[in-house]
């Protein structure tokens, strides 16, 4: 495919973001479209220089010279800060991608503010590790209008992996109300899965024998499966902060508020989750939950 595939109605895209995440999104993408980025810390900005990559001074900048803007960044209030610079200067009929795990109330403010200036937006926040992202395997919950979806699905299948697509609903918000929702239970299915693992080795079991076997019982789940053995690494998964984990779990409490249901599990997780920030402060470790759950009962779950 050329890098301006008018068939794509694409242009240049133009990536905001290139952290861990972002840095391999935009490489990727650089092996069939022609890009563009930006991102605050100039350290990002010059590591990523050399990869035929344009680098531009300001969102501005970028959003006024791209036909796709594609975000990937920390969080609600960094994308905010970002997409009202951008909006107004993306040409009517642009696109923007959000691939940043936020907030559903943010994300359906700044499409409203999109529809103003004719922008249309999907929401497509990822799963996945810069390791996926370097290999195009991530996974994506996208939501929006069926033709701005149609229009970002052949941009995403570039980064994705095989049924990585995965279409939620029509409302930009969607995509984000899933997203959250699975994170919270992967964070409160290790914090649960870690506690079986520490009762075992306390009472003699030998803990990656004890892995094996939960990982094909009735209670396994995806971290048993796919992120446990990063564990029992010694890898408390530093790739992700503590201090997001409880941003998200938070924005996950307000839409239990908003729909009225009771979670006495998810909030036990939050609570423990908000436990190890205190403890660690602003740390990198999605998994520092563990460590505190380690540090209480004075057994590290290790082969």
């Amino acid at each position: 495919m050329d890098a301006a595939d008018p068939m794509m109605g694409t242009g240049r895209i133009g990536v905001v973001g290139v952290g861990r995440m972002g840095a391999p999104i935009a490489r990727a993408l650089r092996r069939s479209f022609a890009i563009a980025v930006h991102d605050t810390d100039p350290g990002r900005m010059r590591a990523i220089e050399g990869d035929g990559i344009e680098r531009c001074d300001s969102v501005e900048d970028l959003a006024g010279s791209c036909g796709v803007l594609v975000t990937v960044l920390p969080g609600p209030r960094d994308l905010d800060v970002v997409a009202r610079s951008a909006l107004p200067l993306l040409q009517a009929g642009s696109l923007w991608i959000d691939c940043t795990s936020g907030s559903p109330a943010t994300t359906m403010s700044l499409a409203q503010d999109a529809a103003v200036w004719g922008v249309q937006v999907v929401s497509a926040p990822m799963g996945g590790s810069p390791a996926e992202a370097a290999a195009t395997e991530l996974g994506f919950f996208v939501s929006g209008a069926d033709m701005a979806v149609e229009r970002a699905i052949p941009i995403l299948e570039h980064l994705a992996a095989v049924d990585g697509i995965r279409r939620v609903g029509d409302r930009v918000e969607d995509g984000q109300i899933v997203k959250l929702l699975a994170n919270a239970l992967w964070f409160a299915n290790a914090a649960a899965a870690s506690e079986a693992m520490l009762i075992g080795a306390k009472l003699g079991i030998p803990t990656e024998h004890l892995h094996r076997l939960l990982r094909v019982s009735a209670g396994s789940s995806r971290f048993l499966e796919h992120d446990a053995d990063r564990l029992l690494d010694g890898d408390y998964l530093t790739t992700f902060g503590i201090d997001r984990v409880v941003e998200e779990l938070d924005t996950v409490a307000s839409l239990r508020a908003d729909s009225g249901v009771d979670s006495p599990v998810l909030d036990a997780s939050a609570a423990l989750h908000r436990a190890a920030l205190d403890r660690y402060g602003d740390a990198l470790g999605e998994l520092l939950a563990v460590r505190l759950l380690e540090e209480r009962a004075h057994q590290q779950l290790r082969r």
